[in-house]
């Protein structure tokens, strides 16, 4: 098995009501579930935090990333045997059609 990163793109739930919000966390709660130890993590990522190019460099940009032509929102770790299952774990989340999903492998193993 390897690990893969799911990365959320785009502000999916910022619009989303509270009870549509309540709806989304029941439908990730049953994914992560259904997919077991195949799921190792993730977060929602804040709208503020740095952008650094080099260590002498002042901090760029504070966020939210406007500069960007996609907002990352999120990611989910997970594990697959390929990237092609990965891709199916991807489709299977609650949260496509809300954000766009990247499937990226990681190249390391974890480190422990």
């Amino acid at each position: 098995m390897r690990e893969y990163l799911l990365i959320l793109k785009g502000d999916g739930m910022k619009n989303l009501s509270p009870s549509e919000l309540q709806g989304m966390f029941q439908d990730y709660q049953s994914w992560v579930e259904k997919l077991g130890e195949k799921y190792l993590g993730g977060q929602r990522l804040e709208e503020n935090g740095a952008l650094l190019k080099s260590q002498e460099a002042e901090i760029l940009t504070d966020g939210p990333f406007l500069e960007a032509k996609e907002i990352i929102a999120g990611y989910f770790l997970i594990q697959a045997e390929s990237l092609e299952d990965a891709i199916q774990i991807g489709k299977s989340s609650p949260h496509l059609g809300l954000y766009q999903i990247e499937v990226r492998p990681l190249v390391w193993p974890k480190m422990k």
